[in-house]
């Protein structure tokens, strides 16, 4: 290039239009946010539900959470290993988790009386959507459902969750050995996923289910610490290990509301109930009277500030 033709070009204007450009982002990522964050478009319209005599809230929303022991060992069938209904309220800001154990008694359409997980088995996690939207008299708008690897996948990418281990857990399950140590400990997928599946203990099932409760609060403590530069390579994450119908606009909205939400507004539950044998076979029965109340409180209007 000569002198001449540098003479002649005009000098460049660097960063003239940068604080424009911020302002017009900044201006849309609040828009956005404030959408999100407002829980815009998240919870169903609730006329049908309610005209089907279903306990509902205009500003709650269930997401069916299902955990499979969808692995190649096993020969007789994909089972529901973990039943938990979480309902998220977008105007008080808080997060209830009901799990509903495995074994608990009741009518799966086109089936009969069975254990709730057999749902699954039967008709996939559609038929369990229906079983469980019909035994707790309630919508379930969403579901998400993760196996074993995806489980395991998903702790990681949050880089493990602490856990104060309640007792020495050395178990055989079919498929693999069960061994951590007691005490305060970061978990990863594989050991987080030990943790949950150990069930050597005077309640089975129960407890186990009580360990899911601990593992989920400390993955919600995980998430909500984590910065919001961290919450897209989390949501990959999420949307890769797990399988659901709520749109990717839909879990970031929703990803966006979980993470404001202060450790204190999660409360978890298990469905009240004893333990049934019949024909040799244990089941566990709910309290009806204590479940009806639980809903109308938990998923329904009545527990409304």
């Amino acid at each position: 290039m000569n002198k001449k033709t540098r003479a002649k070009r005009a000098p460049r204007r660097r960063g003239c239009l940068s604080p424009l450009i911020l302002l017009i982002v900044a201006g849309i990522s609040v828009f956005a946010v404030y959408l999100w964050l407002g829980g815009f478009g998240l919870v169903p319209d609730r006329g049908q539900a309610l005209a089907a005599g279903e306990t509902a809230s205009a500003h709650k929303l269930n997401i069916l959470l299902v955990g499979s022991d969808k692995n190649e060992g096993l020969v007789d069938g994909i089972r529901a290993d973990t039943i938990i209904v979480a309902s998220v309220d977008t105007r008080a800001k808080t997060l209830f988790l009901l799990s509903v154990p495995r074994d608990t008694y009741v009518a799966i359409p086109g089936y009969g009386e069975d254990k709730i997980n057999a749902a699954y088995a039967y008709g996939g996690i559609d038929l369990l959507r229906q079983t469980v939207g019909a035994f707790l008299h309630i919508p379930i708008d969403y579901y998400a459902l993760l196996d074993f690897s995806g489980f395991e996948e998903l702790i990681d990418a949050l880089g493990g969750v602490e856990i104060d281990v309640d007792k020495r857990m050395y178990y055989q399950t079919y498929d693999a050995l069960i061994d951590i140590e007691a005490g305060l400990q970061t978990l990863n997928g594989e050991q987080a996923l030990q943790y949950v599946r150990f069930r050597s203990d005077t309640l089975g099932d129960i407890k186990r289910v009580s360990r899911q409760q601990i593992l989920l609060k400390a993955v919600f403590d995980t998430f909500t610490e984590r910065g919001l530069v961290k919450l897209p390579q989390t949501l990959i994450a999420a949307r890769g290990a797990l399988e659901t119908d709520i749109s990717l606009a839909k879990l970031l909205r929703l990803a966006l509301l979980l993470h404001q939400l202060a450790p204190e507004s999660l409360e978890s539950a298990t469905l009240d109930g004893d333990f049934l044998t019949l024909n040799g076979i244990s089941y566990w029965r709910a309290d009806e009277q204590a479940q009806k109340a639980m809903v109308a409180t938990r998923f329904g209007e009545d527990g409304d500030g």
